[in-house]
């Protein structure tokens, strides 16, 4: 069942997560010039100064992203699929929850912080994993009702 359509959820949303590893997520602007750029890095150049506050968006967009991939390939252990279809989830939404944190160290001025298009992919992801999931699911019960029958 590996050319499922969860499958080519599951990868489209690896796909997303490099590209929003490789791309600005957000910018620090100060007096109407833009002071940093926040991409999910190990750190944070601002201005001739590393600052490691971003390493979290690295490492949880990089942990989702992998799981995303791992899940791919666990098609015969389709209630396992399901739940790592769920922590994957999860990883996306901790992702903004660390966003968030971030943000509010680097600005605690909110007019001072704004958004790139990359932040979105996470939730394109995330959307991605639950159609998954479903797909995960709805194989499983197929598998079952098949079994009832014979």
């Amino acid at each position: 069942m590996i050319q499922r359509k969860q499958t080519l959820f599951l990868l489209l949303a690896v796909v997303l997560g490099v590209v929003t590893l490789c791309l600005p997520v957000a910018s620090v602007y100060d007096q109407g010039l833009c002071t940093a750029s926040i991409y999910n890095l190990l750190w944070l150049d601002a201005q001739g100064a590393a600052h490691y506050d971003v390493c979290y968006l690295f490492v949880l967009l990089l942990l989702a992203s992998s799981l995303s991939l791992l899940t791919v390939f666990l098609y015969k252990r389709r209630p396992l699929q399901a739940a790592l279809c769920l922590v994957d989830m999860l990883l996306f939404l901790v992702w903004y929850v660390a966003l968030v944190v971030v943000s509010k160290q680097l600005s605690p001025d909110a007019l001072n912080f704004q958004l790139a298009l990359p932040a979105a992919l996470p939730a394109v992801s995330i959307i991605l994993c639950f159609m998954a999931r479903k797909g995960v699911v709805a194989d499983e019960r197929l598998v079952r009702s098949m079994d009832r029958l014979r």
